[in-house]
């Protein structure tokens, strides 16, 4: 069922030419896309929700220079953060999958690229939540024999502490960077948002390519907190703020909408 969403915006104080406002004040999208929309924005609200507490509430406290010793006693809050990141991971995914059908009527070619980096971002995360979760029998061990310093306990816990690491953080970042610029892409190439909107998007998830790979080189921390986290910001803006609340007011401006350029 369409529906019709209406623009009062005014010129000069005075509402617009009667043909004019019947041209360019009304956006009649069907149903489906408009549940997309607001199913998207939800989405990357819920996704940085969910990261974000995981990352700076729960996990300062549990993965310190004692953290073998701290993981078994705290293992709540262990799974907690767990269970917070694979939200987050569902969230990632099926942001894509709502997307895909609206994106693929625009270019197919980087609507499949978008969900498959998606997916695969989601995967990659996965692997650094099954190592978070194998650090409780791992801990609980440790603790068994009397927390033994400089034995393969620890090891083998500063092995899953890295594959965390590397799942939820360092490897995931540049997929979520080329992901991310090819849905902007998108976004800027057919003006589906404000340009302003999309630019900031394009700048933040371009951002985070370099970052990643000076993060494999030790040159800066992209560790949440780390010195590197400021490079993070613009897309933190864009997936917090700019497009989830776009959305849910205004909704994307699809090439065929009657008041969209391509149209005209």
């Amino acid at each position: 069922m369409p529906i019709t969403m209406i623009d009062t915006t005014t010129t000069n104080g005075h509402a617009p030419p009667a043909t004019a406002q019947s041209a360019r004040s009304k956006r009649t999208v069907d149903a489906s896309q408009r549940r997309a929309e607001i199913v998207i924005a939800a989405l990357f609200l819920l996704t940085a929700a969910t990261s974000i507490f995981g990352a700076f509430a729960l996990e300062p406290g549990l993965y310190g220079s004692d953290y073998l010793a701290r993981i078994f006693p705290n293992k709540a809050t262990v799974v907690l953060d767990a269970l917070l990141w694979s939200f987050n991971n569902l969230g990632i995914v099926f942001i894509a999958v709502f997307a895909f059908p609206l994106l693929r009527k625009l270019d197919e070619a980087l609507a499949v690229g978008y969900l498959a980096a998606r997916i695969i971002e989601g995967t990659v995360m996965m692997v650094g939540i099954m190592a978070t979760l194998l650090m409780i029998p791992l801990s609980q061990q440790f603790l068994e024999v009397g927390a033994p310093q400089n034995s393969w306990f620890v090891t083998l816990g500063d092995v899953l502490k890295q594959a965390k690491f590397l799942g939820l953080t360092l490897v995931s970042l540049p997929i979520l960077g080329l992901g991310g610029l090819f849905f902007t892409w998108l976004l800027f190439r057919f003006r589906l948002v404000p340009r302003l909107i999309s630019v900031v998007g394009l700048i933040g998830y371009g951002l985070l390519i370099p970052a990643s790979i000076a993060g494999w080189f030790g040159l800066i921390d992209v560790a949440p907190g780390g010195n590197g986290s400021p490079l993070a910001v613009p897309v933190a803006v864009f997936e917090i703020i700019l497009l989830p609340f776009w959305l849910l007011f205004r909704g994307f401006k699809m090439p065929e909408a009657p008041e969209h350029p391509a149209a005209e």
